[in-house]
């Protein structure tokens, strides 16, 4: 495969032979950059690499614009906020996975179960409204126009130079231009920009899971939450947790109610784990449907 001297730089390109985009699955890709390092040399284990999340993202194609290609795909974890990383822990890493894909006009965002399949949700980056991207570390840094910031952690190993040499190559608009000045999400139906705050989509009417339902399920299934927001495994786990603090606390009332003493602390204990482990679901789950999750499962994607 002919190679190129920088991974970013559109100015420097090797002679496409075949004279029509390189396309797998039908994904249209950069053939320059796709397949190669950071110094721009194909390697086999770099093309076999994007292969595979290239198979994880074969809906994206619904989402690229005329003349846009994908350059290079990497795994990462969606932004936490610390208040977050509080509540949940380390437990962040199972519930952020994400799957990030630069193309030559932007970055497009699709949150992720632990397995690296998709459950609806997608957001875009238009480099046209960034201030400043760069690589830290593993970490994606993105500032916007409109003064927003956002950090993406753990970004692939693999691809770690290959970002910095691609971000490197951009140039970023002045100022005062760009469309949307910050991260926008899509419509996993028909693709269009959804308005922050809007739960149903105005193209196709699609709607969008609700904080509201998303605290009533918390507090009235046990596991409820995380069902809602298609966490399942999560979501059995906590159920039998809450099932089994619940089955405690009504034996401990039977015990009660027959005159059997007992202390205090054995019945204020299960009950505040209850509570606690309520509230933890109920505030979690609402920033995971943060991303914009489709009310129902069995959409497809389609442009109108």
């Amino acid at each position: 495969m002919p190679s190129v001297q920088a991974v970013g730089n559109d100015t420097v390109r090797s002679q496409n032979i075949f004279g029509q985009p390189l396309t797998i699955f039908g994904i249209p890709v950069d053939r320059e950059t796709i397949f190669s390092d950071h110094n721009g040399i194909y390697k086999s284990r770099t093309e076999k690499r994007q292969r595979k999340l290239i198979v994880k993202s074969t809906f994206i194609k619904f989402f690229l614009h005329h003349e846009e290609t994908i350059r290079c795909l990497t795994t990462g974890y969606s932004p936490v906020s610390i208040k977050e990383q509080l509540i949940t822990g380390p437990a962040f890493l199972y519930f952020k996975k994400a799957i990030f894909i630069f193309t030559n006009k932007r970055i497009l965002h699709v949150p992720t179960r632990f397995n690296r399949s998709q459950y609806g949700a997608v957001s875009q980056m238009l480099y046209e409204d960034c201030a400043r991207i760069f690589m830290k570390g593993r970490t994606l840094h993105v500032d916007y126009k409109n003064g927003r910031q956002e950090a993406f952690l753990y970004l692939g190993r693999q691809e770690k130079k290959k970002l910095r040499s691609l971000l490197a190559g951009l140039t970023l608009s002045p100022k005062e231009a760009g469309q949307l000045k910050s991260r926008v999400h899509l419509c996993p139906s028909c693709t269009q920009i959804l308005q922050p705050g809007d739960r149903m989509c105005e193209t196709c009417k699609m709607k969008f899971k609700t904080p509201f339902k998303s605290k009533l399920c918390s507090l009235l299934i046990p596991g409820g939450g995380y069902f809602y927001s298609r966490f399942k495994f999560i979501a059995v786990l906590a159920g039998l947790i809450e099932t089994a603090l619940m089955t405690v606390l009504v034996l401990q009332g039977l015990a009660m109610h027959r005159g059997i003493p007992l202390a205090i602390h054995w019945v204020a204990l299960p009950a505040f784990a209850l509570v606690l482990e309520k509230f933890v679901m109920a505030y979690h789950t609402q920033t995971l449907i943060q991303n914009v999750v489709p009310e129902k499962g069995d959409y497809a994607v389609r442009k109108i």
